[in-house]
């Protein structure tokens, strides 16, 4: 029994190693695959390091595919959005989970059966609302449709379960009004939350494809993931380019997850202690 309980604990770190390496091997090759040329890429055997350090791709990218425009598209999108539904979604878990209005439960419902509804059953009816409302070719059109997810206001829920109803109480005898709670009390207790959902929402909107491919044309609009398709050319395709662009694309919510990476487990934590 003695030797279970000090080898499981071994047992378990090496399986999760060797499941992050494997996990880590694409992103290594892709890293590696863009600092070689084309022909390098396409000889074989194929080779794990670059055997003659080459920045071409990088260079096609920002020369020839206006990748800076780019960014700031996807970096604006991906941020209004984030605030907007972090925002939404925590007063609307505040609301359904310690609100008293009538038909609260039948909301909380509805949320939780949303969660399981496909994005392409919307799909349609989101594009016709984005016509109708004259944001087709716009950013605005891809920010605001995506601004409520029931995910999100599923999870605040569950999170805001686990606040104690004292605290609200306590506040109340005192005078304070209902948004002088959520802003000075609920809130400041929600930034491991407000991480979870920020983490999240970010890294879906930075690699949205399908919502962007839909409502923008122009080639000044692109988001990421429009850009990056963009690369495979009609009769050659750049390799290096695409791996280099890949590279790129990843590093901004890699660096998200790492500076929230210990409010973003509180809060999956606190969020899952009321499922």
């Amino acid at each position: 029994m003695l030797y279970k309980k000090r080898f499981q604990p071994i047992l378990f770190k090496v399986i999760v190693i060797l499941l992050a390496i494997i996990f880590m091997i694409p992103i290594f090759y892709a890293m590696s695959s863009s600092f070689k040329t084309n022909a390098e890429i396409y000889s074989y055997p194929p080779t794990i390091l670059p055997k003659v350090f080459s920045v071409q791709g990088y260079q096609y990218i920002f020369q020839s595919l206006n990748f800076l425009r780019v960014l700031y598209n996807t970096l604006f999108v991906s941020t209004v959005a984030t605030v907007i539904t972090v925002m939404i979604s925590i007063m609307a878990g505040y609301a359904l989970a310690k609100g008293t209005f009538r038909g609260k439960k039948v909301i909380s419902n509805l949320m939780i059966m949303m969660v399981f509804v496909s994005i392409g059953v919307t799909l349609v009816p989101v594009f016709v609302i984005i016509k109708e409302m004259d944001l087709l070719n716009n950013l605005w059109g891809i920010i605001i449709p995506a601004a409520f997810t029931p995910t999100g206001t599923f999870i605040s829920i569950q999170y805001m379960k686990g606040i104690s109803n004292e605290f609200m109480e306590s506040a109340k005898i005192d005078g304070a009004t209902e948004w002088q709670i959520f802003s000075r009390i609920i809130f400041p207790l929600s930034y491991p939350l407000a991480a979870v959902l920020t983490i999240f929402s970010f890294t879906w909107r930075w690699g949205d494809f399908i919502l962007p491919l839909i409502v923008i044309n122009s080639s000044d609009l692109y988001t990421m993931q429009l850009g990056l398709a963009t690369t495979q050319g009609q009769y050659l395709i750049s390799w290096n380019a695409i791996m280099a662009y890949s590279v790129l694309s990843i590093a901004p919510p890699l660096i998200l997850f790492l500076i929230f990476q210990k409010l973003f487990m509180r809060g999956i934590t606190a969020g899952g202690l009321k499922f």
